[in-house]
């Protein structure tokens, strides 16, 4: 295996902001285990490299200070960044202190890491390792697939980097980008106190489309969900053609509802025809902003297919059917409507619903969903849930059916368990979900773990998978996250390699 040493490129940032949810807990506090949130972000230099930039934001409260001066103190960490691609392996290993403080029983905010890999195009798998230097607890590693996909002169849209405030460089550092230094926002969540989206991409050989002229750049907010544009939240600008350019902005979102959404970006011809895109993931949470009534009231119901569903039970049983699908707003506004008796706006909800996410065949859509969903009914009900009430319902409702299923109903000292596997969802790639049912005759599989964005993630899952063995009690360890493997123990094979 070969091996090579990056040239260290690190900046040190402090945050004094309150990371919102993300350290709350003061169990976790207490426990000193270091809390990090990671961000990654590639981009391109076309005609010379690609590149992968990590933040790495660290809770100052999950951090063990020592006082290396009278009366200061600092934390520090070691950071192992590997980058695996087939037989070849390049690896970083830097030492990152915070800011000093004189008082560490009152710490706040977070200190950032941020560092550059400059990689050929290809699909690696990065591992990251955390050591906290002053208590010498180290956390699991963890590994994602990163893809560098800047092919030489094909226009493509590099990843957004959400952002909380960027200043002229004046001294340019290893991660400067067009002339700015960028304080980026590593948990991509917005409170209700936040009203303001700043983001940054840039634009590769919009040149190859049109040798001169000009070329259309969208940006917009859709819902995760449904994919359904928001009202309001959808700006376009005109570039002239160049090798790289560009996209620097804020959207106000003092109005966007609660809930997950994508931040998209893309790149047009003159024509509107769509040449690339991009986008990235981010949460809102804004309870002052409610369904839009006005939105139903207009509505006129008369000769469409809801029409002819008059009968309040039925309508009920409707809009509990549609909730996997629903938006954060639109699932707040049904579990309301669903204590009334008033059938006119359920039948507005539920066109509406239909007609937003399928504007040129909303019945035809209604259809193919009650389908889906009486195939759920048959294949996953319980002794005490209908199928589309069970997790693997939920799932198979929201993302469709999986392209792979692992099913291991008696493997040696393991509780039943499925291993789905979809090879998309939306823009995600290779994402899977492990479903465990402690009995299978009652066929209520549970979902205990997924790599899916805003689903159940939790790395100790195959500890519960095997804790059949020793009971629910049995623990390897706070950091442990795998089962020592026994005779006939799959779960994590077959979690990384469905077959």
């Amino acid at each position: 295996m070969k091996y090579n040493t990056f040239k260290e490129m690190k900046r040190t940032i402090a945050i004094m902001m309150l990371l919102l949810v993300a350290f709350a807990g003061q169990a976790q506090v207490k426990a000193k285990k270091l809390k990090p949130y990671l961000s990654t972000t590639t981009y391109s230099v076309p005609g010379m490299t690609s590149y992968v930039e990590n933040a790495i934001a660290f809770d100052c409260r999950s951090a063990v200070y020592k006082e290396f001066e009278p009366g200061q103190f600092k934390a520090t960490v070691e950071i192992t960044t590997v980058f695996r691609k087939g037989e070849e392996a390049t690896f970083s290993k830097v030492a990152l202190d915070s800011p000093v403080v004189t008082d560490t029983a009152n710490l706040s905010g977070a200190f950032i890491d941020q560092q550059r890999f400059s990689l050929d195009n290809g699909e690696y798998e990065m591992e990251i390792s955390i050591t906290d230097m002053n208590s010498g607890v180290a956390l699991p590693s963890e590994t994602i697939t990163v893809n560098l996909d800047y092919p030489e002169g094909t226009p493509a849209v590099s990843d957004i980097l959400l952002f909380d405030s960027f200043t002229k460089a004046e001294t340019p550092s290893a991660c400067t980008k067009s002339g700015f230094d960028f304080l980026p926002r590593v948990y991509p969540f917005y409170g209700a106190n936040e009203d303001k989206l700043r983001f940054y991409a840039e634009l590769y050989n919009s040149d190859k489309v049109h040798e001169d002229g000009q070329f259309l750049v969208n940006y917009f907010i859709e819902t995760v969900e449904s994919s359904t544009k928001m009202k309001n939240y959808y700006f376009s600008q005109r570039y002239d053609v160049k090798k790289v350019d560009i996209l620097l902005n804020t959207i106000d979102i003092k109005d966007l509802p609660s809930g997950n959404y994508y931040l998209v970006v893309e790149m047009r011809d003159r024509s509107n025809n769509l040449i690339c895109s991009n986008s990235c993931f981010f949460q809102r949470s804004n309870p002052e902003v409610t369904y839009d009534m006005g939105d139903l009231a207009g509505i006129n119901v008369a000769n469409t297919f809801v029409s002819e569903i008059d009968n309040i039970d039925t309508l009920r049983k409707y809009l509990r059917y549609i909730e996997p699908l629903c938006t954060e707003m639109e699932r707040d506004y049904s579990v309301n409507l669903l204590k009334t008796d008033d059938a006119l706006t359920m039948q507005q909800f539920l066109f509406n619903f239909w007609s937003a996410r399928s504007p040129m065949n909303p019945k035809l859509a209604f259809d193919d969903y009650l389908a889906a969903v009486k195939r759920v009914n048959m294949s996953f009900k319980t002794t005490t849930f209908p199928g589309y009430r069970t997790d693997r319902g939920y799932v198979f409702l929201k993302y469709g059916q999986p392209d792979k299923i692992v099913e291991s109903p008696s493997e040696p000292g393991a509780y039943p368990y499925e291993i789905w596997h979809y090879y998309t969802i939306g823009n995600q790639r290779n994402k899977r979900f492990v479903f465990m049912a402690k009995d299978a005759s009652a066929n209520n599989f549970q979902l205990i773990h997924s790599d899916v964005i805003g689903e159940v993630n939790n790395p100790r899952w195959q500890l519960e998978v095997y804790s059949r063995i020793y009971g629910q009690g049995y623990d390897q360890g706070v950091d442990q996250t795998e089962y020592e493997k026994g005779w006939g123990s799959h779960a994590g094979d077959l979690y990384n390699d469905p077959r």
